[in-house]
Formats: C-alpha cells, sequence, structure tokens
C-alpha cells in the first residue's frame, strides 16, 4: 500500500510540473559584420633659395717716376675685375597616403543596442 501511495505522489508531482506554463522571454538575434577604416593622408612642399655673389677687384701698380723720363712710363699699371653670383632654388614635394581597415564579426543574443568592439 505505501508503495502505491509513493507512486500516486510521484505521478503527481510529475503531473503538476506538466501542467504549469512554460514561457520564454527570447529577443531576435541579430547578427553583422561591423568594419573599421582608417585613412590617413599626408602632403608636404619645400622650397629653399640660396643666392650667393661674389665681387673682387685688385689693382697692381708698380711705382714710377714721372720725372725720369721714359723710364716712368714703362711699367703697366693692372686692373682686375672678377664678379661671380650663383643661385640656388629647390623645390620637393611629397605625399603619403595610409590606409586599415578592420573587421569582427558580431554576433548579439540579447537587448544590446550597442554592437560589441570584439573581445572588448
Amino acid at each position: 500500500m505505501v508503495k502505491r501511495i509513493v507512486i500516486a505522489a510521484f505521478l503527481c508531482i510529475f503531473a503538476a510540473y506538466m501542467v504549469t506554463e512554460a514561457g520564454a522571454s527570447l529577443i531576435p538575434m541579430s547578427w553583422g559584420f561591423p568594419v573599421m577604416t582608417q585613412n590617413q593622408t599626408l602632403s608636404t612642399m619645400n622650397m629653399q633659395m640660396a643666392n650667393a655673389s661674389d665681387l673682387s677687384t685688385a689693382n697692381i701698380a708698380f711705382p714710377t717716376d714721372t720725372t725720369s723720363g721714359i723710364l716712368g712710363t714703362t711699367f703697366p699699371t693692372i686692373l682686375q675685375t672678377g664678379d661671380q653670383e650663383a643661385t640656388q632654388l629647390t623645390l620637393s614635394t611629397s605625399d603619403a597616403t595610409a590606409d586599415s581597415t578592420f573587421a569582427y564579426p558580431w554576433l548579439s543574443i540579447g537587448g544590446s543596442p550597442v554592437p560589441s568592439m570584439g573581445l572588448l
């Protein structure tokens, strides 16, 4: 008799579990593949100008005596002039571009409105 009472009790408990309401609050799953992109551009221009000039003059006159007649005008006077100029102009430009892209899979099984950032 005790055996039947125990079996009946187990059957009642089992039936009670079967009869209770079942509920679930599932949120639709969202998924994606977000991509982060970074673009960098660098442009440079360099201009240099140099200007140099050199003006030199040399006079060489030997001593002469104008009173001694013909020997007084024998030695010449030497005049030398040098004029130099140099100009340099340098113009250089440089362009550099760098692009990087990072993509990661994203899966949301909850009410998170903001997507996750990989392992963060």
